[in-house]
């Protein structure tokens, strides 16, 4: 199950070109008052954000709570972010014997540094921690004795598995935001993107070049380049995709900047996160297009699951649409098993009826996946989806 979450968090973003999606920097969506205000349903994320004191981070499902308290808009984002930082300097878990010994511990930290991204995508006063933390999480990873470092290091090296190379990516994109405070058109972005790459030292051909090396690295092991210069274009790019997704939420037209019939593989990723903005103002759509896609494609689950309960009813509205008309739902119907599993991770056992119609159907894989939906929210788990998007 570890190894499980780790490959969603690094191969599964380049087989499937994913955006990273800048969610908690959103809009809220924009639902029917009567069905918010009249909403029968509990946050989950709000029940897990009173209990993180109780979790152990690796244990998997309950990572998987902490990614929800972390990207839920149902929590208030001063929480999150307390967390968050916790989780980047050792401090959470608060118990002194904790190890972090899990591969899935990895996740755990990118999650919260992702997370703090986008609760920062405006807001560059995140720079004097990440110019404090980048030097001691470089010697955490790089230590060969850490019995020789200073007691603070040590502990980082216990209690955490950073990623130095995405932490100096985004202090790049904060240090971008405060050289171009405003973003009113794509040239603003533009200019943005220019700041980020003379900060990493990268050219525009440079970029493209070292994130392709990077994928290939990833995939196959191979490498011509310097890997931390490969890690470091795969980052901005992941980066500056936060903010073509933010500020196409907010209306900013990026046509002129992002070409989606492009063969470079950082446009394609671009685009692709300009694609998922435009659906994630949209849930109805968004719901739509997930239950037609005929394989695992966990941006969607991530993108609801972060919108909290407020998209409820249109996924119950959908539910009840295709229960007796499997007409929308794809041949495969992996669509409809990641908008089950999102169901239960927003709203517990509160799921399990909506669940049931569809332990009933001629696939019988199908039947399996909902039973397992049931079995995971009676035993009050959740899924993860992506929380490194």
């Amino acid at each position: 199950m570890q190894t499980i979450q780790r490959l969603k968090l690094t191969i599964s973003s380049i087989t499937l070109l994913s955006g990273w999606l800048a969610l908690n920097a959103q809009p809220e969506s924009t639902l029917p008052t009567t069905q918010t205000q009249s909403l029968p349903y509990t946050s989950q994320a709000l029940l897990f954000a009173q209990q993180v004191e109780q979790y152990d981070p690796n244990n998997v499902f309950d990572r998987y709570k902490l990614y929800v308290v972390l990207r839920s808009q149902d929590v208030p984002r001063e929480q999150r972010k307390a967390l968050a930082l916790r989780i980047l300097t050792g401090d959470y878990p608060s118990r002194p014997d904790f190890t972090a010994y899990s591969k899935g511990i990895y996740g755990l930290w990118v999650g919260a540094l992702v997370a703090l991204s986008h609760i920062h995508m405006d807001d560059p006063s995140l720079i004097p921690f990440l110019e404090e933390y980048l030097p001691k999480w470089e010697q955490a990873v790089s230590a060969s004795d850490p019995d020789q470092l200073p007691s603070e290091i040590r502990r980082l090296v216990r209690r955490t598995s950073p990623d130095v190379q995405l932490a100096r990516a985004l202090l790049y994109r904060l240090k971008a935001v405060e050289a171009v405070p405003q973003v009113k058109s794509a040239a603003d972005l533009e200019r943005r993107l220019e700041m980020m790459l003379k900060e990493a030292g990268f050219t525009r051909q440079q970029l493209p070049q070292f994130y392709e090396e990077y994928l290939d690295w990833l995939l196959n092991r191979h490498l011509r380049s310097d890997l931390r210069l490969a890690s470091l274009a795969y980052w901005l790019a992941q980066e500056y995709g936060r903010m073509l997704f933010h500020y196409t939420k907010r209306g900013i037209d990026v046509s002129g900047i992002v070409k989606a019939d492009s063969t470079d593989k950082v446009m394609k990723q671009w685009s692709e996160h300009v694609r998922f903005a435009k659906l994630a103002v949209q849930p109805e759509q968004l719901i739509w297009e997930l239950l037609k896609q005929r394989i695992t494609d966990e941006r969607y689950g991530q993108i609801l699951v972060d919108e909290g309960v407020r998209v409820v009813p249109l996924i119950i509205q959908q539910l009840e649409a295709i229960k007796h008309d499997r007409s929308q739902v794809s041949d495969t119907g992996m669509g409809l098993v990641t908008l089950l599993e999102a169901l239960v991770t927003l709203v517990g056992k509160s799921a399990v009826p909506l669940l049931e119609p569809f332990t009933q159907d001629e696939r019988e894989w199908l039947c399996a996946y909902a039973q397992s939906a049931i079995q995971q929210a009676q035993e009050d788990k959740v899924f993860g989806f992506y929380p490194s998007l």
